[in-house]
């Protein structure tokens, strides 16, 4: 498969191209649209990788992981049941940033990627008149896999061969967000998205986060066997040394989700220093969790739709608005637009799945919906709410439905089938519903996607950060 290499933006934002050697400036965007009424307000969206929701101290977690986002969830709203409509990075971002399903933006096996029809978060704040810029940690979110659109600056730090580390392009982001604020113009509204690996597997995080949570907890549980694959113990691409323990893996996690929140931090203090912070709206989700061991599915996510990896945290901070609002309604990745919209006041593009959170996020209203959806890259799906989720995963002789009770505060799923056979029918015609008026979708969306390239155009030096991020992707030799 042919490989391109990854067009780079200017290390340090906001520099000239000419200023910086051997990188290749991005096309100049087309001419913007007549700006959109807006009231102004920037926007900083704050994405961290595989972060679950319930190993933050702002969720109930028992250990002192995120003291920055703790701080952050009580200076606005904290959504406790927020979800991913795609717990793979591809999928997922392709939510966040359309706000649609992937019967709409087009986004399947066969086109993995941003497909160019779509109009994103970026490419409307920037027709509205938004400086927009991005400085992201994850081949899968790659310029060339069209994540870049709408950006006038997206800088893929794994393209630079002096960040050698995970750790050197975690605090290269850091760096580049703080530059950011630092030099934005008063006059004109922007909209920078961060986004860090931290705390993808593996689990390595730097001193002193790799022993912050070697307790005496980190020593019990079960020894784990070094396996092949996600299943039945450590996966072996991942296994450390002397470490055979689930709890010392956990505790691995919780050190790097300690060491991204320290990095948010300063981006965070940065802002507080800038003219901007009364007019900024900030948003901190992930695009997916992590299974530890639940369903043994170790260290990995995506491969099913359970709650490990799909809860994730779901922050937002608007200007004037409530301090330490919780809201308990069913929220999703795919209200990212919506509500971003929303806040700044500017137009919506048309088919959103999601919907805005602002009043919620306000101390108002939260939208009226009674369930959510989700569906991963094996054709699996989910419907839920609170207390019960539906999966359907396919099979030779069709969908086979299996019913979940879920437990409140914990991120196991018992099945219950048999026992709530009426409740399973129930649930199911739901679940055929939703799929059904996708799969009419799909019939338009169809015809947009015939004739565009599926082809997965990555560097060699993204193939090597995939591969150590355990992704196989066809192209990469």
């Amino acid at each position: 498969m042919k490989r391109l290499t990854l067009a780079l933006a200017c290390v340090a934002l906001g520099l000239a191209t000419a200023a910086c050697p051997g990188r290749r400036p991005e096309p100049k965007p087309a001419a913007a649209a007549t700006p959109r009424p807006g009231n102004g307000w920037n926007v900083l969206l704050l994405t961290i990788d595989t972060l679950r929701a319930d190993h933050l101290g702002a969720y109930g977690y028992r250990r002192k992981t995120s003291p920055t986002l703790d701080a952050l969830a009580a200076r606005g709203a904290l959504f406790e049941q927020a979800y991913s409509f795609w717990p793979k990075t591809r999928g997922s971002f392709v939510m966040i940033h359309t706000g649609r399903h992937p019967s709409l933006n087009g986004y399947s096996k066969h086109h993995p990627m941003l497909l160019d029809f779509n109009p994103t978060l970026a490419s409307v704040l920037a027709e509205a008149g938004y400086a927009t810029a991005a400085v992201v940690d994850n081949p899968n979110v790659a310029a060339s896999l069209g994540y870049a659109k709408g950006f006038a600056s997206y800088r893929e730090t794994w393209e630079e061969k002096e960040l050698a580390t995970e750790m050197d392009r975690t605090r290269a982001i850091t760096a580049a967000g703080v530059s950011y604020l630092e030099k934005a113009p008063a006059g004109k509204p922007f909209f920078l998205w961060l986004h860090y690996v931290n705390p993808h597997a593996p689990y390595d995080p730097p001193a002193p986060h790799d022993q912050a949570f070697m307790d005496t907890e980190s020593k019990q549980g079960p020894v784990l066997k070094v396996v092949s694959g996600f299943h039945g113990g450590v996966p072996m691409q991942w296994a450390m040394p002397g470490k055979r323990k689930l709890s010392e893996y956990v505790a691995l996690y919780d050190g790097e989700i300690a060491t991204v929140d320290a990095e948010v931090a300063k981006v965070l203090q940065a802002l507080e220093r800038s003219p901007h912070a009364s007019r900024t709206l900030i948003v901190v989700t992930s695009d997916h969790g992590e299974s530890l061991g639940e369903n043994d599915y170790y260290f990995d996510h995506g491969e099913d739709v359970f709650d490990p990896s799909l809860r994730v945290p779901l922050l937002v901070v608007a200007p004037g608005a409530p301090a330490g609002v919780r809201v308990p309604a069913l929220a999703s990745t795919l209200d990212v637009v919506p509500t971003v919209l929303d806040a700044v006041k500017v137009s919506y593009p048309p088919d959103l799945a999601g919907r805005s959170l602002l009043g919620a996020a306000s101390g108002g209203t939260a939208p009226g919906r009674e369930r959510l959806h989700a569906q991963n890259d094996r054709n699996l799906s989910a419907t839920f709410d609170v207390a019960t989720k539906v999966v359907a995963t396919p099979g030779e002789s069709g969908q086979r439905f299996e019913l979940y009770a879920r437990e409140p505060g914990s991120a196991d799923e018992r099945r219950v089938s048999r026992e709530r056979a009426d409740d399973l029918r129930a649930w199911r015609r739901e679940m055929e519903l939703f799929l059904e008026a996708r799969d009419k979708e799909w019939l338009t969306t169809r015809r947009k996607v015939e004739g565009r390239s599926g082809e997965e155009k990555v560097s060699p030096e993204a193939c090597e950060k995939l591969k150590a991020l355990g992704y196989v992707i066809a192209g990469c030799s």
